[in-house]
């Protein structure tokens, strides 16, 4: 018997690329946004001025006439307003 006659089979392991040739790498770099600060208290339109909480007239009225429930409603009416700029949230 005679054996055949040529290249020895090529043997490869999983994962790798075979000899003779290159893999080619793909790298992907993605830029990340900076995140905001925002300091608690500070205007969002002007960015400046300091946000205090100040109550309506509508409030005080309700609050006066309706006194236990009225309270609620004057708190829930409460409005944030800018001292510098005046903007009202």
């Amino acid at each position: 018997m005679s054996q055949p006659q040529g290249p020895p089979p090529a043997y490869q392991q999983a994962g790798y690329p075979p000899q003779g040739q290159h893999s080619s790498n793909v790298v992907v770099v993605t830029q990340q946004p900076q995140p905001q600060v925002v300091a608690v208290g500070t205007c969002a339109r002007c960015g400046i001025g300091h946000v205090s909480d100040n109550f309506t007239v509508l409030g005080i009225i309700l609050a006066i006439c309706f006194f236990p429930l009225g309270v609620l409603c004057c708190f829930l009416l409460m409005e944030k307003r800018c001292d510098r700029c005046g903007a009202a949230f």
